[in-house]
């Protein structure tokens, strides 16, 4: 198959196709399937924290991981397991920081143990503990630049559009400053012609330079949890155009925000969130698009359940279509077409 990139035309010669699957596809068979690609949104709380499964290819699934929420390595961990990978291994092929906000790479130290490679966006602002995880002896860690581009298991490839506030239609940003969000590093996940942007805390400022050249996608991880005073700025997402937006919103601090996903359900994005969140500047969503609709009253009430609020992307390049998993959302109401570019 041939893929469009923003860094060039790539082509995945596999194996001939398996026929396209039954149409009355179930949640668990779609799981339980080891040739599509899976993005797993971890129920993190307030934090991100995404796991990407790669479809087999000869046996091998590489997996990445995007972030890690604030204190969540056992999450992420089950997650993992709950896939088929051992943990006595490093199944995480690449692990990728967007930034240092402890609610994104609070539990990185952790999970480094468990990854072949770990991208970052340098030393700016680096934490001084991260900086001591990385630094151990053994840790291939690799800093993230505007031409990275890496092709995983099935033709799932990866490309970077930003870091360090520039993107790769703005070269040069402002210097840095003391907030780390405008570094954030912004990522498009590619598989034949579906396309999942996820771009951690990125602002204003690098959104505005992508909306110049960015073209639509299908997924997009909105940024900054549904921050309506830092990001998701409308010409931005209009130019993404997704037919499906993801919020990672925890509980706290009035995520996603109304202004946000009023924004993105006018442009026709179906608006999805992880955690229901009572705050009076919040966006209240129907249930059945939110994964977890509990609201516990203290912290340790919130540990016990667990990662309930995942939200789970299977993409099936086969039949040309995508499902978003929720707990309450009937499949056939989940089910969408990839849009061809």
């Amino acid at each position: 198959s041939t893929g469009w990139s923003y860094k060039g035309n790539f082509e995945v010669v596999n194996e001939p196709p398996p026929p396209p699957p039954d149409s009355n596809e179930t949640k668990e068979n779609l799981l339980a399937r080891p040739d599509v690609l899976k993005i797993i949104v971890v129920d993190v709380e307030v934090g991100d924290a995404t796991l990407i499964i790669c479809p087999d290819e000869d046996g091998e699934r590489d997996v990445i991981l995007i972030d890690t929420g604030e204190d969540d390595s056992s999450r992420i961990k089950k997650g993992l397991q709950d896939n088929g990978f051992s943990l006595l291994d490093r199944p995480i092929t690449r692990f990728m920081v967007t930034h240092y906000d402890t609610d994104h790479c609070g539990d990185a130290l952790a999970l480094i143990p468990l990854s072949e490679i770990v991208y970052d966006h340098g030393n700016n602002n680096i934490k001084s503990w991260y900086l001591t995880g990385v630094s151990v002896p053994g840790v291939d860690r690799r800093t993230m630049t505007l031409d990275y581009q890496e092709t995983f298991s099935g033709g799932v490839t990866i490309e970077c559009l930003a870091v360090n506030r520039a993107t790769d239609f703005d070269l040069d940003f402002t210097p840095s400053s003391p907030d780390d969000n405008p570094n954030s590093i912004a990522l498009i996940v590619s598989y034949g012609d579906f396309e999942y942007f996820t771009g951690g805390d990125l602002t204003f400022k690098a959104e505005k330079s992508l909306a110049k050249k960015i073209k639509n996608c299908d997924v997009y991880h909105v940024n900054h949890h549904g921050s309506s005073a830092t990001s998701s700025a409308l010409e931005f997402v209009k130019k993404l155009d997704p037919e499906v937006s993801i919020a990672s919103n925890g509980t706290k601090f009035g995520h996603p925000r109304k202004e946000v996903a009023e924004r993105l359900i006018k442009i026709k994005s179906q608006f999805y969130q992880t955690n229901i969140n009572t705050d009076s500047k919040a966006y209240k969503n129907d249930p059945k698009y939110v994964a977890d609709d509990t609201y516990p009253d203290d912290n340790e009430d919130e540990d016990q359940e667990g990662a309930k609020g995942t939200i789970r992307v299977v993409v099936d390049s086969v039949a040309d279509k995508y499902y978003v998993i929720v707990p309450d959302l009937p499949l056939s109401e989940a089910t969408f077409d990839i849009e061809k570019n």
